[in-house]
């Protein structure tokens, strides 16, 4: 790829994190070059840090944050033993058409895991990296989903979520079971770390399939920052893997009522994510369709949809 071409990727947003930033009042100080984070607006985008940072190279922060996800995703596929889904053929490196956007797609399905994702996108010389970990559960079990996201604009984005299966608001057991205890109290520490700062996604959707415990912080892009949020995640993934191993099993009777839910919340939230439009933008229409039906695993569910009837 052309240094001219990264250089001026800045301008592009891709993937499920896009963020309005809350008031805060202090100021943060410059470290390793990187521009510090003045007094926040509520109204503060993605575009606005890129536009005061368009060509910050963060390559090797992308490369620390990609092995942190390398270590979740080689327990992920060992515990499931996932299989690599052939959609994900010639996606594990890639390069929009103008050659400003790069990236890579590993899409996985495995023993009762609906569809795994572990991706990437952006412009490592140009501030912006968009990186995903994603796993959807099957029906045996209703253990929350995982989501663990990273990016860069060039400040440090951090997400990790266990995103619910059932209607929390109507469902105390399950909040009681998942989201009290140990799960709580680490969310509210980390919560209290002054140097990260809440975000919000501009899209209702988004902030309305978010749990009550759902990290969603932006941060100066610096090494301590990454290790407190690797420190986080030891904790946060082994608790996930904990449960599956403790999980009761769903009864047959409801599975497909839970395939039900849990396709119809993959659906709802793949296609109403507000940064799609900017997937478009860069890759064209029928291209970007394609990724994000692919990002969604729609191939899964039309091979899966109704297993449990039959």
């Amino acid at each position: 790829m052309r240094k001219a071409d990264l250089r001026t990727a800045g301008k592009y947003q891709s993937g499920c994190v896009g963020v309005l930033i809350r008031s805060e009042p202090r100021i943060m100080t410059r470290i390793q070059g990187f521009r510090a984070m003045s007094k926040q607006s509520d109204v503060k985008t993605i575009h606005e840090f890129l536009a005061d940072n368009p060509n910050i190279d963060v390559s090797k922060q992308w490369e620390r944050c990609w092995g942190i996800h390398g270590k979740i995703a080689d327990r992920i596929i060992k515990y499931f033993d996932a299989e690599l889904h052939p959609i994900s053929e010639g996606a594990d490196y890639y390069t929009s058409p103008d050659g400003q956007m790069e990236g890579a797609f590993f899409g996985y399905t495995g023993n009762d895991m609906d569809w795994f994702v572990r991706s990437w996108i952006g412009n490592r010389q140009a501030s912006i990296i968009d990186m995903n970990i994603n796993v959807t559960l099957g029906q045996q079990t209703q253990v929350p989903n995982l989501m663990i996201i990273f990016g860069t604009v060039p400040n440090l984005l951090f997400y990790a979520d266990y995103v619910p299966r059932v209607d929390i608001k109507v469902s105390e057991d399950y909040v009681n079971k998942y989201y009290e205890g140990d799960v709580n109290k680490d969310y509210l520490e980390f919560r209290a770390n002054s140097d990260f700062i809440w975000s919000a996604s501009h899209g209702p959707v988004i902030r309305g399939m978010q749990s009550p415990i759902c990290s969603s912080y932006i941060t100066e892009l610096t090494d301590e920052h990454i290790d407190q949020c690797e420190a986080y995640l030891g904790r946060f993934v082994d608790r996930w893997f904990r449960w599956l191993d403790e999980a009761e099993k769903l009864p047959n009777e409801q599975r497909d009522a839970q395939q039900q839910y849990d396709f119809t919340y993959r659906e709802y939230t793949n296609r109403s994510d507000p940064m799609n439009v900017l997937v478009d933008r860069v890759f064209g229409s029928e291209q970007a369709k394609f990724m994000l039906d692919r990002r969604g695993g729609i191939v899964q569910m039309e091979a899966d949809r109704g297993k449990w009837l039959k």
